[in-house]
């Protein structure tokens, strides 16, 4: 044990910088492994316990309009499996109608989001504060959804001022609320709690009624076989409905993605830093083939050699291990302030310390299985190999043919295009690290750039334009879309325009019953998709159906549907299968006219003439026309849809971008380390028929460049393709509507800056590692 422990003590004295180096390899890699686990657990626990109190609805159905509630407590008494259910009335007030005095006054006629005044719920679906208790209001109070504080400086103590329908009212806040299902920008809709005597107070008055239909079940999965059934029953369902697991995956989809980023880099860093180990671990057994001989001669076993090294390399990885573990600890409060931020304080639990446990003995496992195969090599190392022939593990022989062909290229760049094109397999290790590297690095940022362009609309149910106009369905929705029709018909500003107009109709899912179907017609309904398979409606017998509705409906494209409304039958053929987020992601797509049928919303898609700045004329339209309208440049949607998303990938592309650059100096630091101990003679005989230092350096150079270059470009391709893959398989595991995703590309950053921040380093450290070869040299050489 003491002379284990002598050995450990004299290989870090001899070589500290490829041991700390070796050290903050298995750190890195297992601080990420550690981070994602915590992520996941923190994020189930989270949502778990606030659930357990909020209690938000297994089954949701919105609706505006007359209410038959005594149809619904029938149809519920008498449908098996129902443990609950109750209705929230609500008041929708337009964003314009409330305005913020603090520090600063402003209104909120920029958000997107479907605004509604409520009171708080007895038993179910209730609102909560930071700490998770059930808030309650007093007179005079209002409590802001903790959503808006992503976007708005809203403090404690502002006033919030409502003017609507010649009513104004003030409201001082009081607290931020904690919503268990509308606490995402995918749900286009948040509440606000007020008292229940100022509900009272403005319900009919103010704004617009709208009620929250819940039912709750023995099992969360029977909401969708309700749904269906609600449905047929005719029962009220002027409005979106949403069952329990899609409010949790939207709930919870920007944490998802961050677990998902996380948990893919980890993985990656996990081989890389096995590489890392075989790269220490073979720069040992080269320097050290003298000892090896010396060991076997005297009549050591293989068991007792390996187990020498191995126990240095045990201790190093428990120390990896233990460090990136307490590190994660240290700092899962950045990792899940998000998490606790939407879903209210959750103290780091048992299994949140507990699994990471689990993660880090999974690595530590592997990590030595890797080591012990390593070292199998010395069972094939002989003691007239190690002793006589002085023959370490590489037993190729080099390559010296050909300088002589060529006369023009340099003597150190032909030398080193020769070594790398017949001996590719001694540099593999660097090759596959840098091309790991550049996937780490390189899909973070593809997926960042991708949410955060404007071509990620069509994911979204509209083609790319420059504004999006809704007016949403409440009273005097056909007049205000006149008006508003009026108005861009005679604005010079505009190039072109679409219409679409959203009704609901019936149609038959998979079981053939009856289901609602919202479609949205027009001249340019279908356009500018993101199609799986076929493509948009050209004719009135036609329609496109999102991926959901497809598979509710069992259909693909080519095959029929029948369509039913005001009273009468249709079909249509299905002529594509598009991809859409919103509305749940059911929705569907037809040029066909549905004069007859009622409009629940109108959307306006505008193409302005170039050099018209699309947010000037948004606010020029938004004090033209007042309420009732949500007037919103692509660009604002898109930041206000997913805004939230965006910026939990941006912080982990920043993060994964430094720790893959520090990863790159180090593996180029080690691997220099062994090259340089295998190639000592080789290094002294070139100076002994006159290559210089500066020969010898730049030849390294060359070569490591050379490779780098290949990875780079390997993990480019691969970053774009297999990234893809898994960033779109992802996506529909989550089931919200999108099952695959193209990446939208900034290639300054995929084709030129990482590349080249790569390389830089490569380079850097390539000649850093290569200062001590001045050391090498014949007579040395001989001494040894």
């Amino acid at each position: 044990m003491n002379m284990n422990f002598k050995m450990f003590k004299n290989d870090i004295k001899r070589n500290p910088a490829g041991n700390l180096a070796l050290l903050l390899f298995m750190t890195l890699s297992v601080t990420l492994v550690v981070a994602a686990t915590i992520v996941v657990v923190q994020l189930t626990v989270s949502m778990t316990g606030m659930y357990k109190i909020a209690q938000p609805p297994h089954f949701l159905q919105m609706h505006k309009g007359e209410m038959d509630q005594q149809a619904i407590d029938e149809f519920n008494s008498s449908y098996e499996g129902i443990t609950a259910w109750q209705t929230s009335p609500m008041i929708n007030v337009y964003s314009d109608d409330l305005t913020i005095s603090g520090e600063d006054t402003y209104s909120l006629s920029d958000s997107r989001l479907d605004i509604s005044l409520v009171k708080q719920n007895k038993d179910y679906d209730v609102l909560l504060d930071s700490n998770r208790e059930v808030i309650e209001m007093n007179d005079g109070e209002i409590g802001i959804p903790i959503l808006f504080l992503n976007t708005y400086d809203i403090e404690l103590g502002d006033t919030v001022e409502l003017k609507s329908k010649g009513l104004t009212k003030q409201f001082t806040v009081a607290e931020f609320v904690h919503d268990a299902q509308m606490n995402s920008t995918l749900v286009y809709s948040t509440r606000m709690l007020i008292s229940d005597a100022d509900f009272d107070e403005l319900f009919g008055k103010a704004g617009e009624s709208e009620y929250l239909i819940e039912t709750y079940f023995e099992e969360t999965s029977m909401a969708a076989n309700y749904m269906t059934a609600y449905e047929q029953a005719k029962l009220p369902q002027n409005g979106p409905a949403v069952t329990y697991n899609m409010i949790f995956l939207l709930s919870a989809f920007a944490d998802i993605i961050l677990a998902m980023i996380i948990a893919l880099v980890s993985l990656l860093l996990v081989i890389v830093a096995l590489l890392s180990i075989k790269y220490t671990l073979m720069a040992s057994l080269e320097e050290e083939i003298g000892e090896i001989g010396n060991m076997k001669a005297i009549g050591m076993t293989y068991k007792d050699i390996r187990n020498m090294y191995l126990k240095k390399y045990e201790i190093m990885i428990v120390a990896g291990v233990v460090v990136g573990y307490v590190i994660a600890l240290a700092l899962s409060t950045l990792f899940t302030a998000h998490i606790n931020h939407t879903f209210g304080k959750q103290p780091l639990s048992v299994l949140t310390i507990g699994l990471p446990i689990v993660a880090c003995v999974f690595v530590y496992f592997l990590s030595i299985h890797y080591c012990k195969r390593i070292l199998k090599k010395i069972k094939k190392v002989t003691v007239v190999d190690a002793l006589v022939l002085g023959k370490g593990f590489d037993k190729k022989n080099r390559v010296h043919d050909g300088v002589y062909k060529s006369k023009k290229t340099p003597i150190n760049l032909l030398l080193s295009v020769r070594e790398v094109f017949h001996n590719f397999n001694g540099f593999i290790l660097i090759f596959i690290s840098i091309g790991i590297l550049a996937i780490v690095m390189i899909v973070p940022m593809n997926l960042l750039h991708t949410l955060k362009s404007k071509e990620f609309i069509p994911y979204m149910g509209s083609p790319i334009a420059d504004l999006l106009i809704e007016i949403d369905a409440g009273e005097n929705l056909e007049k205000r879309y006149q008006i508003f029709h009026e108005l861009i018909a005679s604005d010079e500003d505009i190039a072109d325009y679409g219409e679409l107009k959203v009704v609901r109709v019936e149609t038959k899912n998979a079981d053939q019953d009856w289901m609602n179907l919202r479609i949205g017609s027009g001249r340019i309904a279908g356009q500018g998709l993101m199609y799986l398979a076929g493509d948009a409606p050209m004719k009135d017998n036609e329609i496109a159906l999102s991926k959901l509705n497809a598979n509710e409906m069992a259909k693909q494209a080519g095959d029929s549907a029948t369509v039913r409304f005001n009273g009468s039958d249709k079909e249509f053929v299905i002529s594509g299968i598009y991809q859409d987020v919103t509305s749940g992601g059911l929705t569907a797509k037809s040029v066909a006219d549905f004069t007859a049928a009622e409009a629940e919303k109108y959307q306006v898609i505008i193409y302005l003439k170039e050099g018209i700045d699309a947010q000037e004329k948004a606010a020029q339209w938004s004090n033209e026309v007042g309420t009732g309208y949500n007037i919103q440049p692509m660009d604002a949607l898109i930041d206000q849809t997913l805004g939230v998303v965006s910026r939990q990938v941006q912080v982990a592309t920043v993060a994964v971008l430094i720790i893959g650059t520090l990863m790159a100096a180090f593996i180029v630091i080690l691997f220099m380390k062994l090259r340089l101990a295998k190639d000592a003679s080789q290094i002294a005989m070139s100076k002994a028929i006159g290559f210089t230092n500066l020969d010898s350096r730049k030849q390294y150079i060359y070569k490591m460049g050379m490779v780098s270059i290949v990875g780079i470009m390997v993990g480019a391709v691969v970053s774009h393709i297999v990234g893809e893959k898994i960033i779109s398989l992802a996506f529909s595991m989550m089931g919200l509507g999108v099952s695959k995703i193209t990446f939208i590309i900034n290639p300054w950053i995929v084709y030129l800056i990482i590349p080249v921040l790569l390389l830089a380093v490569v380079v850097a450290m390539t000649w850093i590692g290569t200062r001590h070869i001045k050391k090498h040299n014949i007579i040395s050489l001989i001494n040894e």
